[in-house]
C-alpha cells in the first residue's frame, strides 16, 4: 500500500500517521503536567545498510527543520561514541559458559546507544538556539532504518521546575532528575514499543496507555531516585506504592500527616533520636502508618527505603550537591510530596502524580487580571499579585474574592460574613485574617470589605467532586458574576484561579487556518497536512463560534469524501463551540 512519492524521506508505510499519532499523545501527556511545555515530535531514521534510492538519513516530516544534511556525519560520530563506550572492553559470558550470543547482544546494545547518542548530540547543538530541549528514544529497526523518536519541549518551562543534577546512580544506573524527566523517559519507552509493532502507524492509536497511566508510571520511576540513596537493595521497589498506601490509611480516625527522611543509615546529616531494635519493613503499611503519628516538631521517620529503622532529624548543613537525602512529606489524606533540599519535586494525590504548581504564574495572572478588570492600573495589579503571593504562605489556605462589586457584595452577604470598615489590605493584615474560615472580599484596588465570608451560588456543572468544599464554593460563587476573580489557595499552597482564562489567540491565525481548510476542500487532499490541520482545530475549538464550528465540520466532511486512499486519514468527531468563548479571547 506504499506510495513512496508521497513522502520525500520515505522509511516505511504510515510514517506520517505514526508521527501525528504520537504527537497527539505527547500533547495529551505533557499538557497534564504543564501545557506551556508545548511538546512536539519528529522522527529520525538512520539506514542500516545503504541501498540505492534510499537516503542515508531520513526525517519525518519532510519539512522538519532538522534536515538530513545536518546528520551527514552521523555514522562517524556513532563510531567514535562506540569506541569510548564503558562496556567496550567488557566480556560477557552466558550461564552455559559460551559467550558468542551474549557478546553479540552486548555489542548491539552499545551500537544502538552510539546511534542514539550521535543523534542527540547533533540535535542538541541546534535546539539551544530556538529555546527547545530535545530527548531521543532508543533506535528501533523499522524496515531498512533505525528509527528514533525525538521529543522537544520548551526549555525555559522545563528548567523552571526544580531538577537534580545527577542522572545516574554510582555512575552506572540511570535515574530520573524530575517528574518531567521521568515522564519523558516513559513516553519515549512507549514510542519505542509502538515502533516495534508490525506496520507502526497502521492503526489509529499507536500508544494504548492512557495519559494518566503514563504519568503514574513516571512517578513510580522517579521514586527510584530517593530509593537508591537508601543503599538497601531490598528497597529498590521505588517507594511509590508504599507511600500511596500509607497516605491513604487513617490512624484512630486521623489523616496521614508527617514526614519521612530517606537516606543511607550512616548519613552525616541525620541524627537518630529513637532507634528501633528491629526495623519495620515498608510493606507493613499499618505499622509504618502508626509510627508516622510520632513524627512532627522536626522529628521524622528514618528510612533506608526498605524499612523504617528509627526516628530522627536533620543536623548540620546538608551539601545539596550530593543529592543523597530526600524527604517524603505526607500532607493530608491520600496526598504526599517528594522534596529535595526543600524543593518540591512531585505531588501525588490519590495515586496520581503532578508537578508542584508554580504558585503564582506572574505573567499569566497579570494578563488575566487585566482582562477581567478592564482599565486596572499597573500598581493595583502589582499589589494584587503581592497579596496572592502572601496568601500561598498561609497555613490553612484561603480564598480571595476580588470583585469590582466588593462593597455591595459585602453588604449583601453581611449575615454570612464579618463585614469590616474598608481597609487597604496589607500582607501583614492578610496573615491575620486568614486564620479564620471563610473568604476575604476585596476590590481590585486592594480594599478589603469583609472577612470570613461564606460564599453562596447555584450548583454548576463546572464543579469538581474530587476537589474540596473551598474550591467548589468559589466556583459556584463566581460562575454568574462579571468582573470577579477567585483565588483559591489549598492547605498545601496550590493555587487555582476561577475563572482560569484561556490564552489569547490571534484572530488572523484562526482565519488563516480556515482558509487553508477551504483550499484543501477545493483541491487534491494531502492527508498529512489535513490531519495536522484538523488536529489544530481540535486543540483550538474553544475559540470557534457555532458558525465557525459548523463551517469547519462541513469542510472536513468534504475533504474526507474526496480522499482517494493511501495513508490512513485520522477521522475526528465534530468540533463544538464553548459557551465561555467571547470576543475578549482574540487579539488582532
Amino acid at each position: 500500500m506504499s506510495d513512496e512519492n508521497t513522502v520525500k524521506y520515505f522509511m516505511w508505510d504510515y510514517q506520517p500517521n505514526f508521527r501525528i499519532s504520537i504527537g497527539d499523545k505527547a500533547k495529551g501527556v505533557f499538557n497534564l503536567l504543564d501545557h506551556r511545555l508545548a511538546p512536539s515530535v519528529f522522527l529520525v531514521g538512520v539506514i542500516d545498510n545503504e541501498k540505492d534510492g534510499k537516503y542515508p538519513v531520513a526525517v519525518e516530516p519532510d519539512d522538519c527543520k532538522y534536515q538530513p544534511d545536518i546528520f551527514r556525519e552521523i555514522k562517524e560520530q556513532a563510531k567514535n561514541l562506540l569506541a569510548i563506550d564503558p562496556e567496550i572492553n567488557t566480556i560477557c559470558v552466558s550461564s552455559d559458559g559460551s559467550h558468542e550470543i551474549t557478546q553479540k547482544n552486548q555489542y548491539n546494545r552499545m551500537r544502538l546507544r552510539a546511534i542514539r547518542g550521535a543523534i542527540s548530540n547533533i540535535i542538541h547543538r541546534h535546539d539551544k538556539y530556538d529555546g527547545k530541549i530535545s530527548f531521543c528514544s532508543s533506535p528501533v529497526k523499522v524496515d531498512d532504518y533505525w528509527v528514533c523518536v525525538i521529543l522537544q519541549l520548551e526549555r525555559e518551562v522545563y528548567q523552571s521546575y526544580y531538577y537534580l543534577q545527577k542522572s545516574t546512580f554510582k555512575d552506572r544506573y540511570v535515574i530520573s532528575v524530575s517528574l518531567i524527566d521521568a515522564t519523558v523517559s516513559k513516553f519515549l519507552d512507549e514510542c519505542s514499543e509502538a515502533l516495534k509493532k508490525p506496520d507502526p502507524g497502521a492503526s489509529f492509536v499507536c500508544i494504548d496507555r492512557e495519559d494518566e497511566e503514563i504519568i503514574r508510571s513516571a512517578g513510580s520511576f522517579l521514586m527510584y531516585t530517593p530509593a537508591c540513596q537508601g543503599q538497601n537493595v531490598y528497597g529498590l521497589h521505588g517507594l511509590f506504592e508504599p507511600c500511596n498506601i500509607i497516605s491513604s490509611l487513617k490512624y484512630e480516625g486521623t489523616e496521614s500527616i508527617g514526614e519521612m527522611i530517606v537516606s543511607r543509615k550512616d548519613h552525616p546529616n541525620i541524627e537518630v533520636v529513637l532507634q528501633l531494635r528491629k526495623p519495620i519493613w515498608m510493606g507493613k503499611y499499618k505499622a509504618v502508618r502508626k509510627l508516622l503519628e510520632m513524627s512532627g516538631r522536626d522529628i521524622s521517620l528514618l528510612s533506608d527505603s526498605a524499612s523504617i529503622y528509627g526516628l530522627g532529624k536533620q543536623i548540620r548543613q546538608y551539601d545539596t550537591t550530593r543529592e543523597d537525602l530526600f524527604v517524603i512529606r505526607f500532607a493530608k489524606h491520600d496526598t504526599w510530596h517528594l522534596f529535595h533540599a526543600e524543593h518540591d519535586m512531585m505531588k501525588v494525590a490519590y495515586g496520581q502524580p503532578s508537578l508542584p504548581k508554580n504558585q503564582i504564574n506572574v505573567e499569566k495572572v497579570s494578563s488575566d487580571i487585566s482582562r477581567i478588570f478592564i482599565g486596572i492600573k499597573p500598581a493595583e495589579t502589582k499589589n494584587l499579585l503581592k497579596l496572592m503571593e502572601e496568601s500561598t504562605k498561609q497555613k490553612h489556605g484561603t480564598i480571595l474574592i476580588i470583585t469590582s462589586n466588593a462593597e455591595n457584595e459585602a453588604i449583601r452577604l453581611a449575615n454570612q460574613s464579618m463585614p469590616i470598615e474598608p481597609i487597604q489590605l496589607s500582607s501583614e493584615m492578610l496573615g491575620l485574617i486568614t486564620s479564620i474560615d471563610g473568604a476575604i472580599m476585596l476590590s481590585p484596588s486592594g480594599i478589603c470589605y469583609a472577612v470570613g465570608v461564606i460564599l453562596d451560588g447555584l450548583a454548576t456543572e463546572k464543579g469538581d467532586p474530587s476537589r474540596g468544599a473551598r474550591y467548589n464554593s468559589a466556583v459556584r460563587y463566581v460562575q454568574d458574576k462579571e468582573c470577579t476573580l477567585a483565588v483559591i489557595v489549598s492547605e498545601d499552597g496550590d493555587v487555582d484561579l476561577v475563572p482560569n482564562l484561556m490564552p489569547l489567540l490571534s484572530r488572523k491565525l484562526l482565519t488563516t487556518k480556515i482558509e487553508e481548510l477551504e483550499n484543501m476542500a477545493k483541491s487534491e487532499i494531502d492527508v498529512k497536512n489535513f490531519n495536522e490541520l484538523m488536529s489544530w482545530f481540535r486543540n483550538h475549538q474553544f475559540y470557534c463560534s457555532a458558525e465557525i464550528c459548523n463551517k469547519i465540520n462541513s469542510l472536513r466532511v468534504i475533504c474526507e469524501k474526496k480522499y482517494k486512499g493511501g495513508f490512513f486519514m485520522i477521522l475526528l468527531p465534530d468540533i463544538h463551540p464553548s459557551i465561555e468563548m467571547n470576543e475578549s479571547y482574540f487579539i488582532e
